[in-house]
């Protein structure tokens, strides 16, 4: 019975996973969609390791070309799916290029076993993959199939690591991509996007290293083998939750970006729109709006957004949304120092700086000053005693 449950704990998340996100992801959410697919995917290498590890000699011969095609489609599907998050708005067909590999290798696969004899399959699934009788026969298509095999785990961690690269890449970009157009990022920005990096890299690790281990270590070992599923249904549970949740993806940020009114620009040197930038921050207070873009800045300043966003990074080293929340810290700050205001709440001095909600001006302050805005006005209040 905890046999079973190891080994069908991860089908189990993968499954319903698949089931929530392409039930919940409607017609626009693409990444969620394609979330949904990675997920059946992973589904189909769970089910191969299941029967792999029931032993089910029989049923593994036709599985065996899914499981090379299934394992082989994790990671490319994976960072599809990031590719939808961050610079693609629609499926992409070129993208089916990246699985190739599995493709090939698993058709591969599965032609050599059609070519196989009956015994030949027999003694390939046992003395190669489970490993449990020493090979016997020097067939060459016994040989050819097990360095296909071979083959398709040492792309396997080539993969892992090309693609943790590429979208890890991707998500930084995006993140400084959206940081330069919205002041607030709470619902914009990737959800926990350095836990979605971490358990990305945690999960290409331990893949490394199970691979390189091999199945066959864990077959007569329920101890080892709680590991490999334990760590696996954690991590696909957090992928899975992070993708139910993340909402906002490069799809609304070009819609964003597209909805910008047009306006007659006007010259500016870089000393002048840096004034006009200061005068509509420092006596407008444009700050106060929760959900100020860069391109309303750009409205009112009749200039170009890039012009905008070059003149931050540029001028004051910080990003658009590092920019506005420094004034709406300050602002903070002076009505938390202000005697008046020393009785409000922090949702009323959230709400009259900027800040979207004291989630993020708890924590924006927090990163800004090492302390909450708590701790900053019981130190204040200790000051004045």
């Amino acid at each position: 019975m905890f046999y079973d449950l190891i080994i069908y704990t991860p089908m189990y998340v993968t499954a319903f996973w698949a089931i929530v996100l392409l039930v919940s992801s409607g017609a626009k959410n693409r990444a969620r969609q394609l979330l949904g697919f990675f997920m059946i995917i992973a589904f189909w290498v769970y089910l191969s390791h299941a029967l792999y590890f029931k032993t089910q000699f029989s049923a593994y011969i036709f599985f065996d070309p899914i499981y090379v095609f299934s394992s082989l489609s994790v990671y490319p599907m994976y960072y599809w799916y990031i590719k939808l998050l961050t610079v693609e708005s629609r499926f992409n067909l070129v993208n089916l290029k990246l699985f190739l590999p599995a493709l090939i290798l698993s058709s591969v696969t599965g032609l050599i076993f059609v070519l196989m004899s009956p015994v030949e399959r027999i003694e390939y699934i046992r003395s190669y993959l489970f490993q449990i009788d020493e090979v016997k026969s020097k067939s060459g298509l016994l040989t050819i199939q097990h360095i296909v095999f071979v083959a398709s785990r040492i792309v396997f961690t080539i993969q892992i690591f090309v693609f943790i690269l590429l979208g890890r890449k991707l998500v930084l970009q995006y993140n400084s991509r959206i940081a330069n157009f919205y002041s607030n990022l709470e619902d914009k920005k990737l959800v926990w996007v350095n836990l979605l990096l971490y358990s990305f890299f945690a999960t290409s690790l331990m893949s490394i290293i199970f691979n390189l281990i091999g199945r066959a270590a864990f077959i007569n070992s329920i101890f080892l083998l709680l590991i490999p599923s334990s760590i696996f249904s954690v991590l696909l549970f957090v992928i899975g939750f992070q993708g139910y949740m993340q909402n906002h993806s490069v799809t609304d940020l070009v819609e964003d970006e597209k909805n910008t009114s047009e306006f007659s620009l006007k010259e500016y040197n870089q000393a002048q729109l840096k004034d006009k930038l200061l005068t509509i921050f420092d006596q407008q207070k444009i700050y106060r709006q929760s959900d100020l873009k860069i391109t309303q800045v750009a409205l009112l300043l009749q200039t170009n957004r890039t012009y905008v966003s070059i003149l931050i990074n540029t001028e004051f080293k910080c990003t658009f949304s590092e920019f506005v929340n420094q004034y709406r810290i300050l602002e903070a700050k002076k009505l938390m120092a202000d005697s008046k205001q020393q009785n409000f709440t922090l949702e009323y001095i959230s709400d009259a700086a900027g800040f979207g909600s004291v989630n993020s001006f708890i924590r924006i302050f927090k990163e800004s000053e090492g302390l909450t805005p708590g701790k900053f006005k019981e130190r204040l209040l200790v000051s004045e005693s």
